[in-house]
């Protein structure tokens, strides 16, 4: 599977995994990672074969196939997800309001 660099970051992020994902988004790694490609060089850092496979579900779950307003909304959920990492980690964030 391929995810990119900063989706795998974010995940890392959210699980409490600063440390980790700090090493990951500072490494000299592609900006799209293959899990079968890259798994040694993310073991090498921390983040074992076991590890990635778990966090994997996160990034490769199934959407729903529903369309319109199930799609509308896991859209929004993401967008909104998306732009709350994007300002904690830009410093932007002002906490006020509440975290998607």
């Amino acid at each position: 599977m391929q995810l990119t660099r900063s989706s795998l970051c974010s995940i890392l992020l959210e699980e409490g995994e600063e440390n980790l994902a700090v090493l990951i988004a500072r490494a000299d790694l592609p900006e799209i990672l293959d899990s079968i490609r890259d798994a040694p060089a993310l073991a090498a850092l921390g983040l074992s074969e076991e590890g990635l496979r778990d966090l994997l579900p996160a990034v490769s779950g199934d959407l729903p196939t529903a369309g319109g307003r199930e799609m509308a909304e896991v859209s929004r959920t993401i967008s909104d997800r998306w732009a709350y990492l994007v300002s904690v980690w830009t410093g932007t964030w002002k906490g006020t309001r509440a975290r998607p």
